[in-house]
């Protein structure tokens, strides 16, 4: 009776005898980070707090942006791994959090969730060209020759490259151009775009020549009024050839 109780006992033992994975974070937060500085590398560590080893057998990004890379051996108790995780911001301005799932072979629990978050700076808000906090793809736009009768239509991208939220808050053109703008605020690093139609451009035209200013009154105490630039051309109808 004693020796099964004893093997009895062994047997839970053995069991209960699993390995752990004890993080010493689970998110990482990157901060403020430009897309033009190309990716970023940081690394959760991890212990093995239990009394087995444990081994990464599977480490997935929730994005292909997000690469990453791992002890891939065993890992004794008491012994410490890395999980280093490279974010690509390019083209992905802004807010961002992305997963990275980790399972695990001999832990409990044998799956793990971690996360990677912060902001990106657009290369815009630092490459372009400035008006106060706002940064401009371009300040004049060639909208290029629009054949007689047919709209004339460009836009300008910015970024809020400034420390606080701007909002556009009126828009003036010469009568006939139409500005859609963004009627939300565009807050530090975020992104905006104005897109320009002109439904008849001949009638703004000299000499088939097409230039005019729009004016935007905005919240931006550095520089509350802006003013960009929209050149073109009227060129000869377009011509459909006979049968289509």
């Amino acid at each position: 009776m004693a020796l099964r109780l004893l093997l009895l006992a062994l047997l839970a033992a053995s069991a209960s005898a699993q390995g752990r994975l004890a993080f010493d974070a689970e998110i990482l937060d990157l901060g403020r980070i430009a897309e033009a500085d190309g990716p970023v590398e940081r690394t959760f560590r991890f212990t093995n707090a239990g009394d087995q080893p444990v081994r990464l057998t599977s480490v997935e990004a929730s994005c292909g942006c997000t690469t990453p890379s791992w002890t891939e051996d065993a890992v004794a108790p008491g012994e410490e791994g890395v999980i280093r995780v490279a974010y690509d911001p390019a083209g992905r301005p802004g807010d961002f959090e992305k997963a990275v799932f980790v399972q695990a072979e001999g832990a409990e629990p044998n799956a793990v969730t971690l996360r990677v978050e912060g902001v990106v700076r657009p290369a815009l808000a630092d490459a372009g060209e400035r008006i106060g906090s706002l940064a401009f793809n371009h300040t004049t736009a060639d909208a290029g020759v629009a054949p007689a009768g047919e709209p004339l239509q460009t836009a300008f991208q910015f970024a809020n490259a400034g420390a606080g939220p701007v909002r556009i808050e009126r828009v003036d053109a010469p009568e006939g151009v139409e500005v859609a703008s963004p009627s939300r605020p565009i807050f530090p690093d975020g992104l905006g775009g104005l897109f320009v139609s002109v439904a008849d451009p001949a009638v703004l035209a000299e000499a088939d020549a097409v230039a005019f200013e729009i004016v935007l009154h905005t919240t931006d105490a550095e520089a509350p009024v802006k003013r960009v630039t929209v050149t073109g051309r009227v060129g000869p109808p377009r011509v459909i050839p006979d049968g289509e």
